[in-house]
């Protein structure tokens, strides 16, 4: 969207639109510049009726250089934590591009390798949906609110799409998520940067418990995932009234429903499942649905083994929304929450030692081949709920001390954790091997000691420490570490 026009000082000819909804600036030159600033505005007026503000004041070409990316033209926002080599495919070159593809506290950033120059940079709040292609290991979109999606490749796919996921809901952003398809945007009833109305949530909920006979039942709970936030159902506690609905009842209508329509869960294809697992997600994300774990009839039961057959897949895109779906009934992702029925879901899902071996054999396995940050990533979330603070002060003791005996019981695989390229295990790693030190038994604290002597972990964090070679200041900490 073009916000403005505005003609540059020191430079005839040139003149400069600033577009993108954050004031990103771009300059033009040309020789009938008054009569193309004119066509602009005609042409939004009349194909739109958008009115373009015209600066009268000049810029120059120096404060351009200064304020080329908007208000996120500040350090903070284009100084890199991490990045990524990829390639990125548009219709604009004939093969794909390299570009270093990074993540500052605010944005995602698109270098150009040869010159480190910013050419492209969106903020976190702005990215709607991440998707992870099955048929290409290194394929994956990033999809924005405002409906532009732009394509890439990478070899560490995984390890790219866990930081720009952790990175998103750091923000505050917590609507993303990560799938195997692109958004249908014919099914959505609105637009994607803003929530569909409390009635439109209402219909799709009553969708799902009575589905027409001409439609699929997997094509309702796609049209159900297309209109609600990853988040959670945004009307989501009954309204006083006399024709007022009851949410609660609509909700855990549409739980049943997921669970006794869900078919053969040994033979329903991976899309359709994971499908299958946002919703529940969205679902479950709200009050009603977080208290229905315990209270709904045969909830849990039928959870368990529809997640059980999930992870003997061994899909990767369906472990993890699988594990994310767990994640939302360990911890309450709604507001005013009750902290006795966060205990009670607690006691329920760690209650299976059987249960939780499964739950970590992902992780054990895709650490030892270096793949499935994804997984890897939702898996240390789930433990981090359980064992790490303030989580674990809801979980009981003995269920407590179970995760931890288990996680201990990984041996070497937790240390390497640390070696990930992505930060946010890194981080995740760090929590959890923090909890088994302070609130594990002697034998588990001397446990680990013996193994970081065997992994030489001091020896690598300290090299770390001493030659981390970037710019940043913020890094700075690692070595103030080490001097302590």
């Amino acid at each position: 969207m073009c916000n403005g026009v505005q003609q540059v000082a020191d430079h005839p000819g040139a003149f400069v639109v600033a577009a993108g909804g954050f004031g990103r600036l771009h300059m033009f030159l040309t020789e009938q510049r008054d009569d193309v600033m004119k066509a602009i505005i005609l042409a939004s007026r009349s194909n739109i009726g958008y009115e373009i503000a015209v600066h009268r004041d000049l810029i120059t070409q120096h404060d351009f250089l200064e304020r080329r990316l908007g208000k996120y033209s500040d350090d903070d926002s284009i100084t890199s934590l991490t990045e990524f080599k990829v390639q990125k495919h548009t219709p604009r070159y004939l093969e794909p591009a390299p570009r270093i593809l990074a993540l500052s506290e605010n944005c995602i950033i698109e270098r150009d390798p040869s010159t480190y120059i910013v050419v492209t940079i969106r903020p976190l709040s702005e990215v709607f949906a991440l998707i992870r292609y099955t048929n290409d290991p290194q394929r994956f979109s990033i999809e924005y609110v405002n409906g532009i999606v732009r394509k890439y490749s990478a070899t560490e796919r995984d390890a790219l799409l866990c930081s720009i996921l952790d990175g998103v809901r750091a923000s505050g952003n917590r609507d993303i998520c990560v799938k195997m398809t692109r958004t249908n945007r014919g099914q959505r009833l609105g637009p994607l940067h803003l929530p569909v109305e409390e009635e439109v949530e209402s219909q799709y909920l009553k969708y799902l418990v009575n589905t027409p006979p001409s439609v699929q039942f997997h094509e309702a709970v796609e049209k159900f995932n297309s209109n609600v936030a990853y988040s959670g159902l945004k009307h989501a506690v009954s309204s006083e009234g006399i024709f007022s609905e009851n949410k609660e009842k609509l909700i855990n209508g549409s739980l049943t429903a997921l669970l006794m329509k869900e078919g053969d869960q040994n033979s329903l294809p991976n899309d359709r499942l994971e499908e299958q697992f946002h919703a529940l997600r969205r679902l479950v994300a709200s009050k009603a649905g977080y208290e229905a774990f315990t209270s709904l009839t045969n909830f849990r039961e039928i959870v368990g083994k529809k997640v059980v057959r999930a992870l003997r897949r061994k899909d990767d895109g369906i472990s993890h929304a699988c594990v994310d779906f767990l994640c939302a009934l360990m911890q309450p992702m709604h507001d005013n929450y009750d902290l006795r029925q966060e205990q009670m879901n607690k006691s329920s899902l760690l209650s299976s030692k059987p249960f939780l071996e499964m739950v970590l054999e992902p992780l054990k396995t895709h650490v030892q081949l270096g793949t499935g940050a994804l997984v890897v990533s939702s898996i240390l979330d789930f433990f981090t709920f359980a064992v790490c603070p303030p989580y674990s002060e809801t979980t009981e003791a003995e269920k407590f001390d179970m995760v931890l005996e288990l996680i201990s019981g990984l041996g070497r695989t937790v240390f390497k954790l640390f070696q990930h390229p992505s930060l946010a295990i890194v981080e995740a790693a760090g929590l959890v091997m923090k909890a088994i030190i302070e609130e594990g038994t002697p034998e588990m604290a001397k446990k680990m000691q013996d193994l970081a002597l065997a992994e030489g972990a001091l020896p690598r964090h300290l090299h770390t420490s001493l030659f981390t070679a970037s710019s940043d200041n913020r890094l700075l900490t690692h070595r103030s570490e080490v001097n302590s």
